[in-house]
This record gives structure tokens, sequence and C-alpha cells, in this order.
């Protein structure tokens, strides 16, 4: 288990009550979910939390980072932070944060529905189901 994993793990420990937050691994951190909207990011031990308008009032004194060169300004949230402060704070935010954008199909993924469909024709009708 990595430092990244970890640490997610200790974030989303605090974030339980919520029963909506997961977390996957995405460009050596984690990405964290809340009920399919983006709430934030972990890269080295640093939880990056999404800016919105209700983040700004709730967190005004709270340090801001770039989650890497040009992109834009996230909240850094302090491992101090209470589980019970951090899951008011995810829930205030939600309605501020876009929906996840659904994941693109690859090639891989045509070519095998697409064998899959030629093997077994009957499988079209079952996906309409």
């Amino acid at each position: 288990m990595t430092p990244n994993d970890e640490y997610a793990d200790f974030i989303l420990d605090k974030l339980a009550r919520l029963e909506v937050v997961s977390s996957r691994r995405m460009f050596g951190g984690r990405v964290i979910h809340m009920a399919g909207k983006v709430l934030g990011f972990i890269f080295e031990e640093t939880f990056f939390f999404e800016p919105g308008p209700t983040a700004e009032r709730m967190l005004p004194d709270a340090p801001r980072r770039e989650l890497f060169p040009g992109s834009k300004l996230f909240f850094i949230i302090d491992e101090s932070i209470s589980a019970a402060r951090l899951c008011e704070l995810a829930e205030a935010c939600y309605d501020d944060f876009p929906l996840s954008k659904p994941r693109k199909r690859s090639r891989q993924d045509a070519l095998r529905k697409k064998e899959v469909e030629e093997r077994f024709p009957f499988s079209k009708n079952l996906e309409n189901k």
C-alpha cells in the first residue's frame, strides 16, 4: 500500500458517515467521489478539495494550491480537520460540483462488444431490456 493509499483511507474514514463517498486511482494519486461528483484529489499525501462558492464561504482562510501547473487553485484540507467538519463541508458543497463525465469507451471495449455481438447475436436484445 502506498502512502497515497493510506492517506486516502484516512480521509475516507473521516467521510465514512456520508456512505456515498468512494475513491479510485488516477494519475498516480486518488480521486475522491461523492455520489457521482468529484469531491477532490489526493496527491502526495495532500487532500485537494474542489473549489466553489460554498467552499469559499466555509474555508475563507484555507491555503490553496494548484493540483498541477496551470490548474485551478484547490483548497488544501489539513489532516487535523475533524470528521464532522469535513462531512459538513462535503454535504454543503455538493451542489457546487458538476456531475462526473461518463467514461469514454475505448476502442478495445468497442471491439470486444462487436466480437460478443457476432458470437452471440441475441445479446443485442438483452441490452435493451
